[in-house]
């Protein structure tokens, strides 16, 4: 009766360490998935250059506003 408990014993422990281990990838392929989708033209690298070129149109406008409000200085034409 004894070696049958231990067999027991023996045979759960080995499902439980298959569990965790079922467990763990199951974690790695959410997170790989997570990553993944993360890439998507909407990432945070596509979010970041759009700002950037916001911010840079944001700083010609600006130094155009202030090179043709400075008194004194001739006024150049824009050609398009």
């Amino acid at each position: 009766m004894e070696s049958m408990d231990a067999d027991w014993y023996v045979l759960e422990h080995m499902v439980r360490d298959r569990l965790i281990d079922a467990r763990a990838k199951a974690r790695v392929a959410a997170l790989l998935a997570q990553a993944n989708y993360s890439r998507r033209p909407g990432s945070v690298r596509t979010r970041l250059m759009g700002l950037g070129r916001e911010l840079v149109n944001t700083v010609r406008k600006a130094t155009a506003e202030i090179s043709h409000s400075v008194p004194g200085r001739p006024r150049m034409a824009k050609h398009s």
